[in-house]
């Protein structure tokens, strides 16, 4: 057994350091529902490099648009480790976080490439306009009446009036007839 001079050590710890950031593997964390948010600060509080892809999306809450900050990948973050074996435990044992996404007995990596893709995204670019267009109700969306005297008829969005509310066509009694809607009251058909 040979012993390590601290200059050596300074040396191998260097050169280690050069492979890593050429090699530098994040790991996927599973986290329990809704708490990506708890397991990213626990995991930062532990010393370890997390990341939690998050975009600005437009909702519509209690019959109003607003903007909310929701995960890219709900109840997945990153985290990059400087010694798996060590801190797998750590991982496991955090609060927030449910496990490591495992394929088998390997975990599951992301390179370091990806991933600052990932820190690249902005609000503006195309798939986060996509996700914000996707959920929110647009003109031409076939919607569900969920509440009221017209529950269960299939209505057709054809004006968005104001933050709240929207005028659709109700096939009603074989006629088409306009109705106004709040958001609340209405969900996508086949949902």
């Amino acid at each position: 057994m040979t012993r390590q001079t601290p200059l050596s050590a300074e040396c191998s710890d260097a050169s280690s350091d050069a492979s890593s950031k050429n090699k530098e593997l994040w790991y996927v964390v599973r986290s329990k529902p809704r708490q990506e948010k708890r397991a990213f600060a626990q995991l930062d509080n532990q010393g370890m490099q997390p990341f939690l892809p998050e975009v600005k999306l437009t909702r519509v809450r209690r019959g109003k648009r607003q903007q909310v900050t929701e995960p890219l990948f709900p109840g997945y973050l990153f985290v990059t480790l400087s010694n798996y074996d060590e801190q797998f435990h750590k991982i496991r044992n955090t609060f927030g976080v449910a496990n490591l996404l495992r394929f088998g007995d390997k975990p599951a990596t992301i390179p370091a490439e990806l991933i600052e893709q990932l820190k690249a995204l902005t609000d503006d670019c195309p798939a986060v306009e996509y996700l914000n267009k996707a959920d929110t109700p647009q003109v031409g969306d076939l919607m569900e009446v969920i509440d009221g005297p017209f529950a269960g008829l299939l209505a057709r969005i054809i004006m968005l009036d104001g933050d709240a509310r929207c005028v659709v066509l109700l096939d009603w009694l074989q006629q088409e007839v306009r109705a106004t809607f709040s958001y609340d009251e209405l969900r996508r058909a086949g949902q």
